[in-house]
């Protein structure tokens, strides 16, 4: 028998990934997330419906992320147009797996002041990982851009905003903005901080429009250009491309995903019901090299409590159609597989 020198062998370490779009928390989701006592204490609403069917699907991810766009600031919880939620939300969602939240959005600056330091009290409490929001430039240049250290490859995430929906942040605070001279600092930081991967999640693009923009186009290949590897995109609500960029057939040199469209909402206009939930792995060999995985997009779908009989939750489109909760008798499966059969052939180019 012939023995192989053990430098034939090459190690390798992965981190998996897995983002989702929007988690909104409009009037009807906070009515239906009640359950009971005085309506100003966050324990008197209960979101753990909303991500129970997402967890099995979580279960293979080391980092899972999602676009929070809501405050928690203390008082009265409101919807839109002027977000702020129990932080139940928060918990439930890290109690399902998402250990990632993308803070950065045009409703960062709802609730002024108390919004934007109520949610960094919470984030803090529940000892999770945020990007996006910062309580003054010390606080922003300790942790942006986010570094995340796992299976010894190292993680950049950066995360910004077109805009905060014309209110001024209010000072020292910062909501991370798009600006490309800022992008550009920031990417330097990170290859000085010893980034193998760097993922830019960006709130950008057009409300309800399926199709990425020149703008959001132009920006991607800046980043692109600059040295980002991923992009993942929220802000219109609705789905948008995924693009793969390849050097080779089976080497992958970049993903972008436009938008991923909400995750959950109680929005009524056509196509926000339907959002994408991309997963894909980033893996390095030693001696040093990075390769990035074909990602795995699925289709997820808002269940309201017209369908569930209960209250809003989330759906993997795949696994409802394939009869894998038919014994939770949720209805909708003509306009579910109405709005997959649109979008399902379109995702990737």
């Amino acid at each position: 028998m012939q023995l192989i020198p053990s430098s034939h062998f090459i190690k390798e370490d992965t981190v998996r990934f897995t983002f989702i779009g929007d988690i909104m928390q409009h009037t009807k989701q906070l009515e239906s997330a009640y359950i009971g006592g005085n309506k100003k204490d966050d324990l008197s609403y209960c979101y753990k419906e909303y991500f129970k069917y997402l967890t099995p699907l979580f279960k293979n991810s080391d980092i899972i992320g999602a676009n929070i766009e809501t405050t928690f600031a203390p008082g009265i919880f409101t919807g839109y147009p002027s977000f702020s939620s129990p932080f139940t939300l928060l918990r439930d969602a890290a109690d399902a797996g998402i250990n990632l939240f993308l803070a950065a959005n045009n409703h960062s600056a709802d609730k002024g002041a108390n919004g934007i330091q109520g949610s960094i009290n919470y984030y803090n409490k529940l000892n999770l990982k945020y990007v996006g929001i910062y309580k003054d430039s010390v606080d922003k240049a300790k942790n942006h851009p986010l570094i995340i250290n796992k299976n010894n490859i190292s993680i950049s995430i950066l995360n910004y905003t077109y805009g905060t929906n014309g209110i001024n942040v209010p000072k020292p605070y910062i909501v991370n903005l798009i600006n490309k001279d800022d992008i550009l600092k920031d990417i330097k930081k990170s290859r000085l901080k010893g980034a193998d991967v760097i993922i830019a999640t960006l709130h950008w693009g057009v409300e309800y429009n399926i199709k990425e923009s020149k703008e959001q186009k132009e920006l991607e290949s800046f980043l692109k250009e600059n040295g980002v590897n991923i992009i993942i995109g929220s802000h219109p609500h609705v789905p948008q491309p995924v693009t793969i960029y390849k050097l080779a057939p089976t080497k992958i040199k970049g993903i972008t995903a436009y938008s991923l469209g909400n995750a959950i909402s109680n929005m009524t206009a056509q196509n926000t019901r339907i959002g994408l939930m991309i997963s894909f792995s980033v893996i390095k060999s030693r001696p040093k090299d990075i390769r990035i995985s074909d990602p795995e997009i699925r289709y997820i779908w808002t269940a309201r409590p017209s369908d569930t009989k209960k209250g809003f939750t989330i759906i993997d489109i795949e696994n409802y159609l394939n009869g894998i909760y038919e014994s939770d008798n949720i209805s909708g499966k003509d306009l579910i597989k109405q709005y997959y059969n649109k979008f399902k052939n379109s995702a990737v180019k």
